[in-house]
């Protein structure tokens, strides 16, 4: 066996002694590369899929309203310009309110 292959199988014994399940591995590993792990058997997470989408399928469905074009490319930075260093309101102790 290749030195690297000892180093796994050394690997994969200690896991068996660490857990009750074994590891399975195969005399073609080399050309495979395949190693059944584990399963994980911990417990379940946010309940069955029978109540899957309850919450979304409840909500009442509300139109978009519309609203005012935002500004694209040049126009936009300059708003944002605008914004962050001309019209600034500052609060008590000189700090900047965002």
């Amino acid at each position: 066996m290749p030195p690297r292959m000892n180093a796994i199988m050394r690997t994969l014994q200690n896991a068996e002694t660490l857990n009750s399940r074994t590891v399975q591995l195969t005399e073609s590993f080399a050309s495979s590369h395949r190693v059944q792990l584990p399963q994980d058997n911990m417990g379940k997470v946010h309940g069955s899929l029978a109540r899957a989408g309850k919450v979304k399928s409840q909500t009442p469905k509300v139109d978009k309203q519309e609203k005012k074009k935002t500004p694209k490319g040049r126009a936009k930075k300059r708003l944002l310009y605008n914004r962050r260093f001309v019209n600034v309101t500052t609060m008590q102790g000189g700090k900047r309110r965002m």
